[in-house]
């Protein structure tokens, strides 16, 4: 056994990643999606987001790592 734990392997993209607030763009990058698609969820709610100041949205840091792990919310329509 050796006396250091093996170090475990990032469970997030954003892992180490020190911001709260995540750029809208870069959000839908991270999720391999458009820009247009991203605002698009954002409207519709099942993306949530934030506003800081007038223009620039941002997506919480903590609301991508849940959508990793368990994708994106289904909308209202559908059934789980």
């Amino acid at each position: 056994m050796s006396p250091h734990p093996a170090p475990s392997e990032p469970t997030s993209v954003f892992d180490g990643d020190p911001r709260v607030l995540i750029p809208i763009a870069e959000a839908a990058q991270r999720m391999g999606i458009s820009l247009w698609h991203a605002y698009k969820l954002a409207r519709s709610g099942r993306l949530p987001t934030t506003r800081p100041g007038k223009r620039d949205l941002f997506v919480p840091a903590a609301v991508l790592r849940r959508i990793e792990r368990e994708g994106l919310p289904p909308e209202w329509g559908d059934v789980a």
